[in-house]
């Protein structure tokens, strides 16, 4: 069964949120494999799932970097996991696996936010990305 780019969006951000309970990262370095990863949420995943699982681990560290100038008076550490996880998610799908608009990946991160968090989170992440990170 194929999967509608929506249910793909929320794998991949669940799969990288639990990455960032589980594990702690060392130097961008997979604890394990792409397919480990994706095999606990589904039984098969389109190369753009497992692309963007994967560079957001790996790049985990200059993602991660990229944000904390914009962050202001926040700390990364502070935010809260699935926050970072979305922001994560974000930066590599119009970073690394483009050409898509700006205001399409803005617009999928808050969704999330939205129905898995909270209205002011989807309010920080829509400004946050707005806010010149992604350029």
């Amino acid at each position: 069964m194929e999967l509608s780019r929506n249910q793909e969006h929320f794998i991949i951000m669940t799969v990288i949120y639990n990455e960032l309970t589980d594990f702690t990262f060392g130097e961008g370095k997979l604890v394990r494999s792409a397919n480990e990863i994706i095999s606990s949420m589904c039984s098969e995943a389109s190369p753009f799932v497992i692309d963007s699982i994967m560079i957001s681990l790996q790049k985990y560290g200059e993602i991660k970097n990229a944000y904390i100038p914009y962050l202001n008076k926040w700390k990364w550490e502070r935010l809260p996991l699935l926050t970072q996880a979305i922001l994560l998610m974000s930066y590599t799908h119009y970073k690394y696996l483009g050409p898509v608009d700006k205001s399409i990946v803005i617009n999928i991160a808050v969704n999330l936010a939205k129905k898995y968090i909270d209205d002011k989170q989807a309010k920080f992440i829509n400004g946050l990305l707005d806010s010149g990170v992604l350029d």
